[in-house]
């Protein structure tokens, strides 16, 4: 069963997507959007990242871990942890540092992620959380969002944060005061699960990461392959397989690669024996250049 604040979340989810769609420009570009969410490039992580969680929910009930009062939870992480986690890694470029898998797995171990379930345990009454919490909150957090990207609001972006930080606090104590006069509610096993379930979906969740990311480094890594000789279709093939075949899945390497100018060489090689000698006498050691792997000019 839906808590107060999750019912009126759910309730004002409901709420923007009618108004949403009762808008006729969107409607008219919602079919151009569906047609990019089922494009490959898209759907394929989206599949992988769903069919993977549902598969270990799947597991986790099995062995009795996993309850359906935990719908809400772990719908709430593939959005976040999972599609959030892949959406972070392609926007910033770190689909090639390991570090950013640890530090996913941290973001969902910290101790947010415990404020955010106790929150969820102790809520407000509903109305109270459909007409001021939910609203305001997410108000709140949009315009620290909007004020941070903005030129020249820098006062803005500090007041509002300032402001989110000390609801966060007042939360906080709030949550903090209900786990000491209500500690009996927390002492049962069954919530001792949901309040793992993050932790255990999080650190299940890095295979399926890291496999995207390894797709996503080699989709742009052959991108830039076929650069010089994207009219030569069987040379291109060439180097594509052999650069997976020297890399594998050690994708820091196929970083230091790509920075390389052996990487240049590679992509302006006109001989598949050329190819296959540049990748194989490449040792990691000549000095990277810059990572925008444009060619140089000729003096």
């Amino acid at each position: 069963m839906l808590s107060s604040r999750q019912l009126a979340i759910v309730v004002w989810f409901v709420i923007v997507i009618i108004w949403v769609l009762s808008m006729k420009q969107v409607r008219s570009a919602l079919g151009g959007v569906l047609r990019v969410l089922v494009s490959p490039k898209i759907a394929l992580p989206f599949a992988l990242i769903i069919g993977w969680n549902v598969a270990v929910v799947c597991g986790l009930y099995r062995v009795g871990f996993w309850k359906a009062t935990m719908l809400y939870d772990t719908v709430l992480f593939i959005a976040v942890g999972g599609i959030g986690s892949v959406s972070k890694a392609a926007a910033q470029g770190v689909t090639y540092d390991r570090r950013f898998f640890v530090r996913t797995m941290l973001v969902n171990l910290e101790v947010m992620v415990l404020v955010a379930f106790l929150s969820d345990f102790f809520p407000f009454n509903f109305w109270v959380e459909l007409i001021l919490v939910v609203p305001f909150m997410t108000l709140l957090v949009m315009l620290v969002v909007v004020s941070e990207m903005q030129k020249g609001a820098e006062q803005v972006h500090r007041f509002l944060s300032g402001t989110q930080a000390f609801i966060g606090l007042l939360l906080i104590g709030y949550i903090v005061w209900k786990v000491v006069t209500e500690f009996h509610q927390l002492a049962n096993p069954q919530v001792l699960f949901s309040l793992l379930l993050p932790f255990v979906m999080s650190i299940l969740f890095v295979p399926p990461l890291f496999l995207i990311c390894t797709l996503k480094a080699y989709e742009d890594a052959f991108l830039h392959v076929a650069w010089c000789a994207d009219d030569i279709e069987p040379l291109v093939r060439f180097k594509k397989w052999r650069l997976f075949l020297r890399f594998g899945l050690r994708t820091k390497r196929l970083q230091d690669f790509r920075r390389s100018r052996t990487f240049q060489d590679l992509r302006c090689s006109v001989t598949m024996e050329e190819a296959r000698h540049l990748l194989t006498s490449w040792d990691g050691q000549e000095r990277q250049t810059e990572p925008e792997y444009e060619d140089e000019e000729d003096d």
